[in-house]
């Protein structure tokens, strides 16, 4: 079984402060594995504790022991990237340009959409875009 064999006094005082004050749930949780490890938690106990896999807590314990605190922190990018994006002038282009040719038909505005973007998208994906532009009458 492996653990967390060293901490310092400062490294300590950051895993504490960050569980205590971040909003990300993820990362508290990872902070949280590293200072039960370290206080002689096993494995087993983490993963009933944490609710995942065995992995994921090797892996958490990897990646504090490569680069300590930075290295629990996901990196930006992750996840799935949105199919429309209102930072994306394109985007917002097609869409109120559909919604100008096709006042009030809203399937025919998601036809409109969805041949000009290289991600078809659902019903709901497009309210919910339009949702964020409010764009008026919709």
């Amino acid at each position: 079984m492996k653990n967390i064999k060293a901490l310092t006094p400062d490294e300590m005082k950051q895993l504490r402060q960050l569980i205590s004050t971040t909003d990300n749930l993820v990362l508290r949780r990872r902070c949280q594995c590293i200072l039960y490890s370290f206080q002689g938690m096993q494995v087993n106990e983490l993963v009933s504790m944490f609710q995942v896999d065995r992995r994921s807590i090797y892996n958490w314990m990897n990646r504090w022991n490569q680069g300590g605190l930075e290295a629990l922190i996901d990196k930006p990018g992750r996840g799935l990237k949105p199919k429309l994006s209102v930072a994306r002038q394109d985007h917002v282009e097609e869409v109120k340009q559909a919604f100008q040719m096709y006042q009030g038909n809203y399937n025919r505005v998601l036809e409109h959409v969805n041949n000009r973007i290289t991600k078809p998208v659902s019903h709901d994906t497009l309210r919910r875009f339009v949702k964020k532009l409010m764009v008026p009458g919709v």
